[in-house]
């Protein structure tokens, strides 16, 4: 009785899995012949094989970017320029100074460079001029928030009695170049 019984079970796994090729051969996988047709044909190179997915490849790359800082002095007041974006400190300085020297003013020299920062300027000043004997205080930080906060409490800790203000922020941030 058991023999029959295990015998029976082998029987019926063997036909499941000839079910499941339906009736091909080793090697060979069902396959539409069309109008209902089917008949067999080879498994195809790599068929039970799981396709492995390929690692993300980055579409691109982030570029630092520099900025920097001109002082001038034009009608008696300092005027800054302040390029940001460029490819380097060296490039960053040229447009820096030869924005200040088209805008007219008298001596200009470059201030400070920053690259991929925030850069604010505080001022002090008093009755809302600039402070002609104060000093400037030029604040580097990751955002401009920081910048703007470090500007202010340097400028005040260096100009005692003056109102410190921040009179110009900017960012040279990272340009994303596709490949």
């Amino acid at each position: 009785m058991i023999i029959r019984t295990i015998t029976l079970l082998l029987s019926l796994l063997a036909a499941t899995s000839a079910m499941a090729e339906e009736g091909c051969p080793a090697g060979q996988i069902p396959a539409q012949a069309g109008a209902g047709v089917t008949s067999c044909g080879p498994i195809p190179q790599g068929y039970y094989q799981q396709n492995k997915k390929q690692p993300p490849r980055a579409a691109g790359k982030w570029l630092k970017t520099w900025g920097a800082v001109a002082v001038g002095i034009l009608n008696d007041k300092p005027l800054y320029a302040v390029p940001v974006g460029l490819a380097s400190e060296d490039a960053a300085k040229k447009e820096a100074l030869d924005r200040c020297n088209k805008s007219g003013a008298k001596g200009c020299r470059p201030s400070t460079t920053f690259r991929n920062q925030c850069m604010s300027i505080g001022e002090p000043q008093i009755e809302g001029s600039p402070k002609p004997d104060g000093i400037i205080e030029f604040s580097r930080q990751p955002t401009e928030q920081l910048a703007k906060g470090a500007a202010l409490r340097g400028c005040s800790e260096e100009n005692p009695g003056a109102e410190c203000k921040i009179i110009h922020t900017a960012c040279s941030e990272q340009i994303f170049e596709k490949f």
